[in-house]
Protein backbone atom coordinates (compact mmCIF):
# COMPACT_ATOMS: atom_id res chain seq x y z
CA UNK A 1 0.00 0.00 0.00
CA UNK A 2 1.86 3.48 -1.24
CA UNK A 3 2.00 5.95 1.46
CA UNK A 4 -1.09 9.15 0.61
CA UNK A 5 0.62 12.35 0.37
CA UNK A 6 -2.15 13.85 2.73
CA UNK A 7 -4.61 12.98 4.90
CA UNK A 8 -8.24 14.29 4.59
CA UNK A 9 -9.73 14.02 8.40
CA UNK A 10 -13.79 14.17 8.49
CA UNK A 11 -15.33 14.17 12.10
CA UNK A 12 -18.93 13.29 11.22
CA UNK A 13 -22.05 13.24 13.48
CA UNK A 14 -25.20 12.72 11.66
CA UNK A 15 -25.86 15.01 8.88
CA UNK A 16 -25.90 12.37 6.05
CA UNK A 17 -26.56 14.37 3.50
CA UNK A 18 -23.91 16.67 3.74
CA UNK A 19 -20.92 13.45 3.96
CA UNK A 20 -22.22 12.08 0.76
CA UNK A 21 -21.97 15.65 -0.81
CA UNK A 22 -18.77 15.95 1.00
CA UNK A 23 -17.08 12.59 -0.20
CA UNK A 24 -18.69 13.25 -3.65
CA UNK A 25 -16.32 16.64 -4.18
CA UNK A 26 -13.85 15.49 -2.54
CA UNK A 27 -13.22 12.14 -4.80
CA UNK A 28 -13.85 14.81 -8.17
CA UNK A 29 -11.32 17.32 -7.05
CA UNK A 30 -8.71 14.96 -5.91
CA UNK A 31 -9.07 12.00 -8.09
CA UNK A 32 -5.43 12.14 -10.12
CA UNK A 33 -4.62 15.45 -8.69
CA UNK A 34 -2.17 13.64 -5.50
CA UNK A 35 -2.16 10.53 -3.35
CA UNK A 36 -4.87 10.82 -0.54
CA UNK A 37 -6.55 9.20 2.41
CA UNK A 38 -9.68 10.09 3.89
CA UNK A 39 -10.16 8.89 7.51
CA UNK A 40 -13.65 9.07 8.68
CA UNK A 41 -14.08 8.99 12.58
CA UNK A 42 -18.29 8.83 12.98
CA UNK A 43 -19.21 10.71 16.40
CA UNK A 44 -22.19 7.80 17.65
CA UNK A 45 -24.73 9.04 14.64
CA UNK A 46 -27.70 8.07 14.64
CA UNK A 47 -29.11 8.90 11.35
CA UNK A 48 -28.05 6.00 8.75
CA UNK A 49 -24.74 7.41 8.69
CA UNK A 50 -23.13 4.49 10.19
CA UNK A 51 -24.32 1.80 7.39
CA UNK A 52 -23.07 4.55 4.70
CA UNK A 53 -19.79 4.19 5.96
CA UNK A 54 -19.82 0.80 6.52
CA UNK A 55 -20.11 0.69 2.64
CA UNK A 56 -16.91 3.10 2.12
CA UNK A 57 -13.21 1.33 0.67
CA UNK A 58 -10.35 2.88 -0.59
CA UNK A 59 -9.28 5.24 0.05
CA UNK A 60 -11.14 5.61 3.17
CA UNK A 61 -10.67 4.28 7.03
CA UNK A 62 -13.48 5.01 8.88
CA UNK A 63 -13.15 4.85 12.88
CA UNK A 64 -16.39 4.59 15.29
CA UNK A 65 -17.41 6.12 18.42
CA UNK A 66 -19.21 4.49 20.91
CA UNK A 67 -20.34 7.95 22.44
CA UNK A 68 -19.78 11.46 21.14
CA UNK A 69 -16.27 12.74 21.55
CA UNK A 70 -16.14 16.27 19.96
CA UNK A 71 -14.30 17.71 17.26
CA UNK A 72 -10.81 18.13 18.73
CA UNK A 73 -10.86 14.81 20.13
CA UNK A 74 -12.12 12.92 16.44
CA UNK A 75 -9.41 15.09 14.84
CA UNK A 76 -6.99 13.93 17.28
CA UNK A 77 -7.49 10.36 16.85
CA UNK A 78 -7.54 10.77 12.54
CA UNK A 79 -3.83 12.97 13.24
CA UNK A 80 -2.92 9.78 14.72
CA UNK A 81 -3.67 7.09 12.29
CA UNK A 82 -2.72 9.32 9.41
CA UNK A 83 -0.21 8.13 7.49
CA UNK A 84 0.22 11.64 5.07
CA UNK A 85 2.87 14.36 5.37
CA UNK A 86 0.01 16.75 5.60
CA UNK A 87 -3.32 16.73 7.05
CA UNK A 88 -6.01 18.14 5.33
CA UNK A 89 -8.73 18.82 8.79
CA UNK A 90 -12.20 19.33 6.40
CA UNK A 91 -15.55 19.60 8.09
CA UNK A 92 -18.56 17.27 6.56
CA UNK A 93 -20.28 20.13 5.54
CA UNK A 94 -17.64 22.14 3.52
CA UNK A 95 -18.27 21.40 -0.02
CA UNK A 96 -14.78 21.80 -1.91
CA UNK A 97 -14.64 22.64 -5.72
CA UNK A 98 -12.34 23.43 -8.67
CA UNK A 99 -8.53 23.78 -7.90
CA UNK A 100 -8.63 24.45 -4.13
CA UNK A 101 -5.84 21.77 -2.87
CA UNK A 102 -3.05 22.86 -4.85
CA UNK A 103 -2.87 27.17 -3.89
CA UNK A 104 -2.82 26.06 -0.21
CA UNK A 105 -0.22 23.28 -0.52
CA UNK A 106 2.03 25.98 -2.64
CA UNK A 107 2.28 27.72 0.66
CA UNK A 108 4.25 24.87 2.16
CA UNK A 109 6.21 25.02 -0.62
CA UNK A 110 7.41 28.79 -0.91
CA UNK A 111 6.93 29.84 3.00
CA UNK A 112 8.90 28.58 5.66
CA UNK A 113 7.72 28.08 9.14
CA UNK A 114 3.95 26.99 7.58
CA UNK A 115 1.18 26.49 10.54
CA UNK A 116 -2.34 26.45 9.49
CA UNK A 117 -2.97 27.30 5.68
CA UNK A 118 -6.96 27.92 5.78
CA UNK A 119 -8.49 29.13 2.50
CA UNK A 120 -11.47 31.41 1.60
CA UNK A 121 -15.18 30.15 2.63
CA UNK A 122 -18.20 31.00 1.03
CA UNK A 123 -21.41 30.13 2.46
CA UNK A 124 -23.50 27.04 0.77
CA UNK A 125 -25.57 28.24 -2.00
CA UNK A 126 -24.83 32.22 -1.41
CA UNK A 127 -23.00 34.59 -2.67
CA UNK A 128 -22.29 35.64 0.84
CA UNK A 129 -18.42 34.86 1.68
CA UNK A 130 -17.90 33.80 5.58
CA UNK A 131 -13.78 33.62 5.86
CA UNK A 132 -10.93 35.08 5.03
CA UNK A 133 -8.50 34.69 7.90
CA UNK A 134 -9.14 35.83 11.10
CA UNK A 135 -9.03 38.90 13.09
CA UNK A 136 -8.90 39.95 16.93
CA UNK A 137 -11.16 42.53 17.37
CA UNK A 138 -10.70 45.79 19.87
CA UNK A 139 -12.73 43.77 22.38
CA UNK A 140 -10.53 40.93 21.91
CA UNK A 141 -12.53 38.50 20.11
CA UNK A 142 -11.28 36.52 17.16
CA UNK A 143 -13.44 37.64 13.63
CA UNK A 144 -13.68 36.13 10.78
CA UNK A 145 -12.42 38.85 8.33
CA UNK A 146 -14.60 38.50 5.15
CA UNK A 147 -18.03 37.62 6.57
CA UNK A 148 -21.32 38.96 5.10
CA UNK A 149 -18.87 40.14 2.28
CA UNK A 150 -19.77 40.00 -1.91
CA UNK A 151 -16.51 40.19 -2.85
CA UNK A 152 -12.73 39.13 -2.39
CA UNK A 153 -10.41 42.02 -1.89
CA UNK A 154 -7.34 39.25 -2.17
CA UNK A 155 -6.81 38.20 -5.54
CA UNK A 156 -3.81 35.32 -6.05
CA UNK A 157 -1.30 34.34 -3.90
CA UNK A 158 -2.09 34.29 0.00
CA UNK A 159 -1.81 36.51 2.82
CA UNK A 160 -0.65 36.27 6.30
CA UNK A 161 -2.86 35.75 9.38
CA UNK A 162 -2.90 35.29 13.04
CA UNK A 163 -5.13 32.31 12.83
CA UNK A 164 -7.72 30.59 10.58
CA UNK A 165 -10.42 28.42 11.02
CA UNK A 166 -10.50 24.70 10.94
CA UNK A 167 -13.55 23.87 9.25
CA UNK A 168 -10.98 23.59 5.86
CA UNK A 169 -7.22 23.93 5.96
CA UNK A 170 -4.06 22.10 5.39
CA UNK A 171 -1.41 21.31 8.15
CA UNK A 172 2.04 19.66 8.20
CA UNK A 173 1.32 16.52 10.54
CA UNK A 174 4.22 16.46 12.48
CA UNK A 175 3.90 19.66 12.97
CA UNK A 176 0.27 19.26 14.39
CA UNK A 177 1.57 16.74 16.71
CA UNK A 178 5.07 18.36 17.90
CA UNK A 179 2.39 21.22 18.68
CA UNK A 180 -0.37 19.30 20.67
CA UNK A 181 -2.75 18.77 18.22
CA UNK A 182 -6.48 20.00 19.09
CA UNK A 183 -6.64 20.85 23.59
CA UNK A 184 -9.58 18.58 23.74
CA UNK A 185 -10.26 20.79 26.97
CA UNK A 186 -12.15 22.73 24.38
CA UNK A 187 -15.88 20.67 23.00
CA UNK A 188 -16.74 22.42 19.22
CA UNK A 189 -15.13 25.42 19.56
CA UNK A 190 -12.34 27.72 19.56
CA UNK A 191 -9.97 24.04 19.49
CA UNK A 192 -8.65 25.88 16.53
CA UNK A 193 -7.98 28.93 17.01
CA UNK A 194 -5.84 27.85 20.46
CA UNK A 195 -3.91 25.50 18.25
CA UNK A 196 -3.14 28.59 16.05
CA UNK A 197 -2.44 30.96 18.92
CA UNK A 198 -0.05 28.03 20.23
CA UNK A 199 1.96 27.54 16.97
CA UNK A 200 2.08 31.40 16.65
CA UNK A 201 3.88 31.42 20.11
CA UNK A 202 6.33 29.09 18.46
CA UNK A 203 7.64 31.14 16.00
CA UNK A 204 4.91 29.16 12.80
CA UNK A 205 2.58 31.63 10.50
CA UNK A 206 -0.77 31.07 8.84
CA UNK A 207 -1.74 31.82 6.09
CA UNK A 208 -4.82 31.80 3.85
CA UNK A 209 -4.16 30.57 0.14
CA UNK A 210 -6.60 33.28 -2.07
CA UNK A 211 -7.48 30.75 -4.80
CA UNK A 212 -8.24 27.82 -2.71
CA UNK A 213 -12.49 28.77 -2.56
CA UNK A 214 -14.69 26.48 -0.85
CA UNK A 215 -18.48 26.31 0.47
CA UNK A 216 -19.20 26.30 4.08
CA UNK A 217 -22.79 25.13 5.84
CA UNK A 218 -21.72 27.50 8.62
CA UNK A 219 -22.62 25.85 12.35
CA UNK A 220 -24.78 23.31 11.00
CA UNK A 221 -23.67 20.56 13.62
CA UNK A 222 -26.06 19.72 16.24
CA UNK A 223 -25.60 21.56 19.28
CA UNK A 224 -22.65 23.42 18.18
CA UNK A 225 -23.33 26.07 20.34
CA UNK A 226 -23.69 24.46 23.41
CA UNK A 227 -20.31 24.75 25.12
CA UNK A 228 -19.40 28.42 23.53
CA UNK A 229 -19.43 30.45 26.92
CA UNK A 230 -17.70 27.53 28.45
CA UNK A 231 -15.16 27.36 25.27
CA UNK A 232 -14.60 31.34 25.39
CA UNK A 233 -14.37 31.62 28.98
CA UNK A 234 -10.88 28.65 29.18
CA UNK A 235 -9.72 30.84 25.57
CA UNK A 236 -9.65 34.08 27.18
CA UNK A 237 -8.38 33.01 30.29
CA UNK A 238 -5.44 31.17 28.71
CA UNK A 239 -4.52 34.13 25.80
CA UNK A 240 -6.23 37.54 26.98
CA UNK A 241 -2.48 38.84 27.87
CA UNK A 242 -0.85 37.81 24.07
CA UNK A 243 -4.21 39.00 22.55
CA UNK A 244 -4.23 42.55 24.11
CA UNK A 245 -0.58 43.24 23.95
CA UNK A 246 0.30 41.96 20.41
CA UNK A 247 -2.68 40.78 18.43
CA UNK A 248 -4.98 43.71 19.10
CA UNK A 249 -2.47 46.03 17.40
CA UNK A 250 -1.40 43.92 14.98
CA UNK A 251 -5.18 43.92 13.93
CA UNK A 252 -6.72 46.44 14.42
CA UNK A 253 -6.12 48.21 10.76
CA UNK A 254 -7.44 44.95 8.86
CA UNK A 255 -10.41 44.69 11.94
CA UNK A 256 -11.33 48.51 11.03
CA UNK A 257 -11.56 47.83 7.12
CA UNK A 258 -13.69 44.26 7.36
CA UNK A 259 -15.81 46.14 10.09
CA UNK A 260 -16.86 48.76 7.63
CA UNK A 261 -17.12 46.37 4.59
CA UNK A 262 -19.45 44.23 6.90
CA UNK A 263 -21.84 46.70 7.69
CA UNK A 264 -22.13 48.27 4.15
CA UNK A 265 -22.96 44.17 2.84
CA UNK A 266 -25.45 43.91 5.66
CA UNK A 267 -26.58 47.23 7.66
CA UNK A 268 -28.29 44.80 10.58
CA UNK A 269 -24.80 44.62 12.35
CA UNK A 270 -24.57 47.88 12.60
CA UNK A 271 -23.59 48.85 16.43
CA UNK A 272 -22.66 52.36 17.00
CA UNK A 273 -19.76 51.78 19.98
CA UNK A 274 -17.79 49.37 17.80
CA UNK A 275 -18.62 51.98 14.68
CA UNK A 276 -16.85 54.70 16.28
CA UNK A 277 -14.11 52.47 17.61
CA UNK A 278 -13.53 51.46 13.81
CA UNK A 279 -13.39 55.04 12.51
CA UNK A 280 -10.74 55.87 15.48
CA UNK A 281 -8.50 53.00 14.31
CA UNK A 282 -9.12 54.31 10.51
CA UNK A 283 -8.53 57.87 11.79
CA UNK A 284 -4.82 57.13 14.00
CA UNK A 285 -3.83 54.59 11.03
CA UNK A 286 -4.24 57.56 8.52
CA UNK A 287 -2.22 59.95 10.65
CA UNK A 288 0.79 57.43 11.40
Amino acid sequence: MSVPSVSVIISVFGQLQHTKRCLAQLEKTLDGVIDYEVLIIDDASKDGTVEFLKGLGEPYRVFFNDENQGFAKNNNLGSREARGEYLCLLNNDVFVQGDWFTPMLRVFEQKEKVGMVGNVQKLADSNRYDHMGVVFSPQGKPCHFGKDFFHRPFGKGFKEWNAVTAACCLVNRERFLDSGGFDEVFVNGYEDIDLCLRMLAEGFNHFVAHESVVEHVRSSSYNRSKYNRRNEGIFEKRWSRMILEELIQRDERQYASWYFQRCFFNPAVINPARMFIALCILVKTFFK
